[in-house]
């Protein structure tokens, strides 16, 4: 723990002695931050291109629309049951 700050110390004492306003460094975090946010933008518009390749949206379309379908058959299929034990 010592031996840690003793370092931490010793690199925030050499900082200190160099000019605060290091364009260089200034630049490349610069240049950094602006490459990171395209990649991520180049990864947000692949991922929407693969998602509409695949028609995602239509696949959930259809899958819902089978369910409700299947939900409403199977409520009639027992409504009918009971309208029959109740008639007999």
């Amino acid at each position: 723990m010592v031996i840690l700050l003793w370092i931490t110390s010793g690199s925030l004492a050499l900082a200190e002695g160099e000019p605060a306003e290091n364009p260089s460094v200034s630049e490349r975090i610069g240049n950094t931050a602006k490459k990171v946010g395209k990649k991520i933008e180049q990864g947000f518009t692949k991922a929407a291109k693969k998602l509409e390749q695949k028609k995602v949206g239509e696949k959930i379309e259809r899958k819902l629309n089978k369910a409700a379908r299947k939900t409403g058959e199977g409520f009639k299929k027992a409504g009918d049951k009971i309208d029959k034990k109740l008639g007999q």
